[in-house]
């Protein structure tokens, strides 16, 4: 996604540090929304009773990049196994796609916590807790007319929620890297093999608070060589053995292809990036399945699944096949009845 264009990318990996610091609103506390907004979709039960009264569907605002398309569609598939109808609307520049939400020319969209710290609130050092870039955002979008559903806070690749946030990715099974989960045991293993390679962005890897930041946060010699590479070529450094580690983003569904996995970066240098939906109140209050239908996102979805799916589309499937697939598995995880389908 943009996330991975230069300055963006390079502008938060060099303020993440600060990030581990920034103070935040404590997670998982709300503050007060509006009555006719109800409550987060995450905390909504289908009590089988609601009918959707419109006929115009929801409309699910898609950025231009895979990512942010697969979430939309995802988005637009829940919605319809609600009982509602959705229809997808692209947009080529994510602003774009912000800008139709805060008009009403969309209903929802995916977000992201730690873009939306940068874009919305143009703050500095998005925090790299979860849940602070969260609260903040969240507040700042009600007076807006816009909700995000809240995400579950659990630990881990595999328990959600889902961060894209940069990530160091090594070689899975059975590569001999593969005992390698967390930043602190890469840390260790560089230390032990002076010689190791990482491969990351040059400009990253020269400024004083990029690499040699990380590395010292993680008590690594900090002037240690690197390999210049941009993500798809620190993908394929470390897929080949060039590189013990590069740095792209945790969801890369190249790296998931490639048999890759991202490391825990188990000191938080890094900023949060949640994918969550939003949805405008108005579009809430007339239609409060719309809550429903995209909770079990903000409360299923983790990071390994958005790689895996990431992954399929890097491999060239549809995305509308995908989303679909992503749809079902995370209404199973939430718990959901599936609509029976019928007979071929």
């Amino acid at each position: 996604m943009h996330r991975l264009t230069a300055p963006l990318f390079l502008a938060c990996c060099a303020l993440a540090l600060a990030a581990c610091t920034t103070p935040g609103d404590t997670p998982g506390t709300d503050p007060p929304v509006p009555d006719s907004a109800g409550t987060d979709g995450s905390t909504l039960n289908d009590d089988g009773g609601e009918v959707d009264s419109s006929v115009e569907p929801v409309r699910v605002a898609s950025g231009p990049d895979p990512e942010t398309a697969l979430l939309a569609w995802t988005m637009a598939e829940m919605l319809e196994l609600q009982g509602l109808t959705a229809e997808v609307v692209p947009f080529s520049d994510a602003r774009d796609a912000r800008r139709a939400l805060e008009l009403g020319e969309v209903d929802v969209r995916p977000g992201y916590t730690g873009e939306a710290w940068l874009e919305t609130l143009g703050r500095p050092d998005p925090p790299s807790e979860p849940g602070q870039s969260y609260v903040a955002v969240r507040d700042h979008d009600v007076s807006a007319g816009i909700i995000w559903l809240r995400p579950q806070l659990g630990e881990g690749i595999d328990e959600p929620p889902a961060n894209a946030t940069f990530a160091f990715v090594v070689r899975g099974p059975p590569s001999v890297d593969a005992d390698i989960r967390t930043m602190s045991q890469l840390a260790s293993r560089l230390s032990e093999q002076p010689d190791a390679v990482v491969c990351v962005d040059q400009e990253f890897g020269n400024r004083p608070d990029g690499l040699p930041a990380v590395l010292s946060a993680y008590s690594v010699r900090s002037d240690r060589p690197f390999l210049a590479a941009d993500p798809n070529e620190a993908v394929l450094g470390v897929a080949a053995g060039d590189c013990l580690a590069g740095l792209t983003t945790a969801t890369d569904g190249a790296a998931w292809r490639a048999g890759l996995r991202p490391l825990v970066d188990d000191l938080r240098v890094f900023p949060a990036f949640v994918p969550l939906p939003q949805i405008r109140i108005d579009a809430a209050t007339a239609r409060p399945l719309i809550r429903v239908a995209l909770g079990p996102m903000s409360a299923e979805l983790t990071t390994g699944s958005l790689g895996r799916w990431n992954a399929r589309m890097a491999a060239g499937e549809p995305v509308e096949q995908v989303a679909a697939d992503a749809a079902r598995v995370l209404f199973e995880r939430a718990g959901r009845e599936l609509p029976v389908e019928p007979d071929a």
